[in-house]
């Protein structure tokens, strides 16, 4: 018998444990930084910013790696090699196009995002904790940033577009904002349905949907409400709208008061704006820990403020709502549908392997007859087939498809039900973003799909538990 004795564990296999520990730990820092660096960043869309993402993201792949034995099936398999494949076909095409750089967003969209989801899956309980409750928190600052932006009139953390100031956050444009709060306010809301009475989770999720609602994106609202019935089909439309309440209302409560500073034409009023802020969110934590007579002071408090709001800002406010009704509830856009067609032709020129990222110049007639230009389509799915062509638009299908399929698989019991509340989130965020993806183009922005990454990762388990001990 060994020197150990039967039963017990060697030092070497406790230093060997510690270590594992640490870097799993480390890895989830440094994926945790890449998100946060991205987000806060302008969303990673062009500069240093993404070099310095892509090292992090490397920095916490390998630690991944080295902390946990690789089953062949996970680096092998269709998600993680048509991400690497996308990635090199539009460094290529960069390159074959004389800009190099431009392939990078295409890139973190492909390795990137498949990477984030590598390290997600490798991580412990607590790590993934970690990480989630981390990535919320950084998506509450960056809707914290848009509220300021709208409020005290700031940029470029809010800017005026068609008479109306709208969070442009971090990110730096609006609809990008929203696309990055939308899918992880629903997955807040998720987790508020397994545990209802969390501050932290009602705080987050409230500051997520103002932030995503002060943006004024029609399609983040699309994207919304798709998520939130996705929830109620896999949660149940009681227990979803039991969880939302309190968030919604709160978040009301925290637009209506950002309502007087919202019109161009008016100074900001940051004093209504932080008075109904803070009653939202005071909304919002007691509604799941009070009975519902006790809830009416607070909530008759609120109704008071924006009444208040309502009389003492009323031009401001009045003017604010026609301007929205007028501009945000119409579904004519005659650039977007420009830009459809612009993108169209340039694919019908060059339909195998596209212009290459970077080189979609689209050009159309505007309504008055003069020439508009611009770059981006606002339609990834055209966007695609104008970088990169049949062959790039192939690869981030299969891509999609595999990464659902991972998210498939990965439904737990109905009896867990934790885990089935971080799933329904995973897959209403997922389908946020997939919807929203048709309107604007926010896979160019990398903070988003790298986001959306880590929440598809936090979900899908490893193909294979490593044995005990592994590295």
């Amino acid at each position: 018998m060994d020197r150990w004795g039967v039963g017990t564990v060697s030092p070497a296999s406790v230093l060997q444990r510690r270590t594992h520990d640490t870097m799993i730990r480390a890895s989830s820092l440094a994926l945790l930084a890449a998100l946060a660096a991205a987000a806060f960043g302008r969303g990673a869309f062009s500069g240093t910013v993404q070099w310095f993402v892509v090292a992090l993201i490397l920095v916490a792949f390998a630690l991944a790696l080295g902390a946990r034995a690789v089953p062949v099936a996970d680096l092998t398999g269709v998600f993680f090699l048509t991400g690497l494949a996308l990635a090199l076909w539009a460094l290529l095409r960069a390159a074959a196009a004389g800009t190099p750089a431009s392939g990078v967003s295409w890139a973190l969209f492909g390795a990137g995002t498949a990477a984030v989801v590598c390290v997600c899956r490798r991580l412990d309980a607590a790590s993934r904790e970690m990480l989630l409750r981390g990535l919320l928190a950084v998506g509450a600052a960056v809707a914290m940033t848009g509220w300021l932006g709208v409020a005290l009139h700031q940029r470029p953390w809010g800017l005026p577009s068609q008479g109306l100031w709208r969070a442009a956050s971090t990110l730096t444009y609006a609809n990008a904002t929203a696309a990055f709060l939308v899918p992880l306010a629903l997955v807040a809301l998720a987790c508020l349905t397994a545990t209802p009475r969390s501050a932290f989770f009602s705080l987050t999720a409230t500051s997520l949907l103002a932030g995503a609602g002060a943006a004024l994106s029609r399609a983040g609202v699309a994207a919304l409400a798709a998520g939130l019935l996705v929830l109620c089909l896999a949660l149940g439309t009681r227990a979803t709208a039991r969880a939302a309440a309190g968030p919604v209302v709160g978040a009301g409560v925290v637009l209506l008061g950002l309502l007087p500073s919202v019109h161009a034409a008016s100074p900001g009023r940051p004093l209504v704006a932080g008075t109904a802020a803070a009653a939202g969110l005071v909304i919002a934590v007691l509604a799941p820990r009070v009975p519902l007579p006790a809830l009416l002071l607070p909530v008759a408090g609120a109704a008071l403020v924006a009444v208040l709001i309502m009389v003492y800002r009323a031009p401001a406010a009045h003017s604010a709502i026609h301007t929205i009704t007028r501009v945000r509830f119409s579904l004519s856009s005659p650039a977007r549908s420009g830009e459809a067609a612009a993108a169209l032709h340039l694919f019908e020129r060059h339909p195998l392997a596209g212009v290459g990222p970077g080189h979609a110049t689209l050009r159309w007639t505007g309504p008055g007859g003069g020439l508009r230009v611009d770059r981006f389509a606002h339609d990834e799915y055209l966007q695609v087939l104008a970088d990169l062509g049949l062959a790039g638009a192939a690869l981030v299908a299969t891509f999609m498809v595999t990464g659902g399929r991972l998210l498939w698989r990965a439904r737990p019991a109905r009896s867990d039900r934790q885990q089935r509340a971080a799933w329904a989130g995973a897959v209403a965020g997922v389908t946020a973003f997939v919807l929203h993806s048709g309107f604007d183009f926010i896979w160019q922005v990398p903070a988003i799909p790298l986001a959306v990454g880590a929440i598809v990762g936090l979900t899908v388990l490893p193909p294979a538990a490593p044995a005990a001990g592994a590295h």
